[in-house]
């Protein structure tokens, strides 16, 4: 673990290419829309951090590019608020490319013949710094409450920890998750039923295999499952109502459901850094640089320092005012998906 904190301090440098040209039109990532980030803010956090990061996985040998889509200049990026007008807008050439979760990716990929994997991701491979850089571009999958209601948030962080400890969670990531992903209809998930007020908690069905709605409306996929276990630990009632992506932090503000599911970007080891004072930050600047190989601080020469302004961003990207979330229970690298 110290070794992991010694080297993000390189592996933020690897962020520092702030200076971006003009947005570029010659190639366009169609991708969910987020709160708090714009199209062209999103196009900037490619540009000095997805964008090198992924280099520096290349030469690690943990990212790989399978498509054949050349790539002209600087990706910009284009949101839809749902996964369907993605995939029709790509259909369409709106974009040339969706980005979504790897196994999302990979479900789609199995079940569209008219889709591939532009890029894939060993993450068995990962060691040291390439380990911390697929941290760094991963989402998280949580679930989220209003600060309100911490108290629940604890309740659903707990039996996460448990699930994980007594091998539960990943059981049903093989189940719904790795299996599911090959192809084939997640299983619909029976909850049990017990006394008192259900926790009513929207899904969209907007990332198979892991929130999934089938079409005749019943639900079903890996995070019905995980939260069908969250209930039976709980001896709660689990009442599950599908709102769109867009609608869901409406749907939490208003008091129509208690909990959301939300993914969140794995920068919380950034939030340290961003609360330091100048005085305080070049501190631990010098004292992680000190912990360096040599090799590590010439990685560190070669890049400048990450904008304190788009670290904010980032820790701010998609958190909604006013709300709290879990632990992460899954977490997955956006990866690329082409028309062949």
């Amino acid at each position: 673990m110290k070794k992991l904190v010694a080297l993000s301090l390189a592996l933020m440098m690897l962020l520092g290419i702030l200076a971006a040209p003009a947005m570029a039109d010659d190639f366009i990532v169609g991708t969910l829309s987020y709160l708090n980030m714009t199209e062209e803010d999103n196009y900037k956090v490619g540009l000095s951090l997805k964008q090198p990061l992924k280099q520096f996985l290349f030469m690690h040998g943990v990212w790989t590019e399978d498509g054949e889509t050349a790539v002209i200049g600087d990706p910009a990026y284009h949101y839809y608020d749902t996964l369907n007008a993605m995939l029709m807008g790509l259909q369409a050439g709106e974009v040339n490319c969706i980005e979504v979760p790897y196994y999302t990716a990979r479900y789609l990929c199995a079940t569209n013949d008219g889709l591939v994997l532009r890029e894939e991701y060993h993450p068995e491979e990962a060691a040291g710094a390439s380990e911390l850089a697929i941290n760094m571009i991963s989402d998280g999958y949580s679930f989220m409450m209003k600060e309100e209601n911490v108290e629940l948030r604890d309740a659903f962080d707990a039996q996460i920890t448990a699930m994980k400890e007594d091998g539960a969670l990943q059981q049903l990531i093989d189940e719904h998750i790795i299996k599911v992903s090959e192809g084939g209809e997640p299983a619909a998930i029976a909850f049990e039923q017990f006394e008192g007020d259900p926790i009513r908690i929207a899904v969209t069905g907007s990332l198979p295999p892991m929130d999934y709605v089938a079409a005749d409306g019943s639900f079903a996929g890996f995070n019905t499952a995980v939260l069908a276990e969250i209930g039976r630990r709980l001896q709660k009632n689990i009442e599950l109502v599908q709102v769109d992506s867009v609608g869901r932090a409406l749907a939490l503000s208003e008091g129509s459901v208690d909990v959301v599911f939300w993914t969140r970007g794995m920068t919380d080891f950034l939030l340290e850094d961003s609360k330091l004072s100048d005085e305080e930050r070049e501190a631990v600047k010098a004292e992680r640089i000190a912990q360096m190989t040599e090799e590590e601080q010439a990685i560190l020469e070669e890049g400048g320092t990450p904008d304190q302004a788009e670290v904010e961003q980032l820790t701010s990207r998609d958190m909604p005012a006013g709300t709290v979330i879990t632990q992460p229970y899954f977490t997955d690298c956006p990866v690329w998906v082409v028309m062949p």
